[in-house]
């Protein structure tokens, strides 16, 4: 068969690819960022430029311009603008709107045509004993004017010409001109430019996109080297599994990881050794069956024959078992004090490994509900099937209490939610959700909370596996929690806990109808007498 696209060459596209759009999209959030940044700087030099140089523009005005010494006048006027290089221009004008220097028109000689004004939004600006600013708004001459007032404190607030105040413009905005007054007979206009910003930003797109190209072929680089420890194994389970097919069924493949395809090469090997030891389909499939029976009675071992009688609490339970053997089980443990531990778990899996991971939970549980609260039962018993069991079994479990004198409480290990019918309201409360299941890591401490839960006279709890909620009508459609909730809202006018177990059972089996169940349905319900 020939393949178009190989494992390696997707993952070099993939990871290259990812680490280019990374590198893009990081550098050029930066850049926006970096824009502002800039412009915020432009607009705080050109603000202090025009304090500082206005005066000495004023000065020279009156020591050169108005005594016929332009060259002098000039020279100063151009000294000063090369100090801060976003200023591109320089007006001089009288607060009647004259234009007496224009550092663009203006170059090696005084004007002398005819009286120059200035356009009527600036005229405003000019008479301002206040410096003010032109805040371009994307159109085409469109903008708005902002009046610049010093606080007492030295600051500035954005005025309007009445002085009254305005909100300030947006950050990062850009300006056409600042305007300065300078003296009591002169405004210096400042315009700006943005154009040593713009290269600076260009240099950095260019840097962004050396930097993108960079990790595009360090992606290559690295998808290179894990396509090589993904394919190299792949090979040889593909080679050994030809092997397989010519018959020789004594074939083993060293795949040398441990990761999923390692776990892979492993179950290769364990294929190959069980068609070694079984000559004949039928062989295999009575073995596999032998083994169903056996899980089945495992876990029927595990299951009490009989529910116990609780001091004030009504209660009942059941399974409605599946075709395959499935991981539910549930027992009740009487401890000091005339308290009950309960619990009803899930195992990962279906067969033998699910019934005997059940039973050494079972065990455990019985050595440890005597030393103490629920939460050190479930820690103990997690730490010990962490080191006996592989790291792709374990167990969600809700674990609860009865203390005739201190009530119910319960843990959660990665179960569902117990569910809470108040009698009072006739509404469903979740309990608590998450933590981790048991023999998921090694210590679980921090995720596993015991939680108390007030029950009322004619209160009850159900706790459940999840071949409820996920039993299945058809292909597309599923019992779920919402229908599952309506239902015991249902049930609540019924006496006891057997007969809310049987109806939820019933409800379950109407809805289900004839189509194959999956997996194993339990459900215990405690009832407050």
């Amino acid at each position: 068969m020939k393949i178009r696209f190989s494992i390696k060459s997707k993952l070099i596209l993939a990871i290259s690819g990812l680490m280019a759009v990374i590198f893009l999209i990081v550098g050029f959030l930066f850049v926006n960022e970096k824009k502002i940044e800039l412009a915020d700087d432009i607009y705080v030099g050109v603000r202090s430029f025009a304090e500082l140089s206005a005066p000495e523009v004023a000065r020279l005005s009156d020591l050169y311009l108005e005594q016929e010494g332009f060259v002098y006048f000039n020279r100063g006027v151009r000294q000063l603008m090369q100090q801060n290089r976003d200023v591109s221009s320089l007006k001089i004008t009288s607060y009647s709107g004259e234009v007496l220097y224009d550092s663009f028109v203006d170059i090696d000689k005084k004007y002398e045509g005819d009286v120059r004004g200035v356009e009527d939004r600036l005229l405003g600006q000019i008479k301002s004993e206040n410096s003010s600013i032109f805040v371009e708004d994307g159109t085409i001459g469109g903008g708005d004017i902002y009046y610049l007032k010093k606080d007492l404190e030295g600051g500035y607030e954005y005025v309007n010409v009445n002085e009254g105040s305005i909100l300030e413009p947006e950050t990062g905005f850009r300006f056409l001109y600042f305007v300065q007054p300078a003296s009591d007979k002169y405004s210096v206009v400042y315009g700006v430019t943005y154009e040593h910003m713009n290269a600076r930003v260009a240099d950095m797109l260019m840097r962004i996109i050396y930097t993108a190209v960079f990790g595009f072929l360090l992606g290559i680089v690295l998808s290179v080297i894990m396509s090589m420890q993904v394919t190299k194994p792949v090979r040889k389970l593909v080679a050994g599994a030809e092997e397989v097919a010519k018959g020789n069924l004594k074939t083993r493949v060293n795949v040398g990881t441990s990761d999923e395809i390692g776990y892979l090469g492993e179950s290769f090997n364990k294929m190959t050794e069980d068609l070694e030891k079984s000559f004949a389909a039928r062989l295999y499939k009575e073995r596999v069956g032998k083994e169903l029976e056996l899980a089945r009675k495992i876990q029927d071992e595990i299951i009490p024959k009989v529910v116990p009688e609780l001091d004030g609490l009504d209660v009942a339970a059941g399974i409605l078992p599946a075709t395959e053997v499935g991981g539910d089980m549930y027992d009740f443990i009487p401890v000091a004090g005339g308290a009950t531990v309960m619990y009803l778990g899930d195992v990962t899996g279906h067969g033998v490994p699910a019934s005997m991971i059940g039973a050494v939970a079972n065990s455990l549980f019985y050595s440890y509900s005597g030393v103490g609260n629920l939460k050190e039962i479930v820690v103990n018993a997690n730490r010990i099937l962490k080191k006996k069991t592989t790291a792709t079994m374990f167990m969600t479990l809700a674990m609860l209490k009865w203390d005739p004198s201190k009530g119910l409480s319960y843990v959660n290990a990665g179960h569902d939610p117990v569910l809470h019918y108040s009698k009072a309201s006739g509404q469903i409360v979740e309990g608590t959700k998450g933590g981790l299941a048991v023999g998921m890591v090694a210590d679980i401490s921090a995720q596993v909370q015991e939680v108390s839960l007030a029950l009322e006279s004619g209160d009850f709890v159900v706790v459940y596996s999840d071949g409820v909620p996920e039993a299945w009508k058809s292909e597309k459609e599923q019992y779920g929690m919402e229908r599952f909730k309506e239902s015991l809202k249902k049930f609540g006018p019924l006496g006891t806990a057997e007969e809310i177990k049987n109806a939820i059972f019933a409800d379950l089996k109407s809805f289900c109808g004839d189509f194959e169940q999956k997996d194993d349905i339990t459900v215990m319900v405690l009832r407050k007498s």
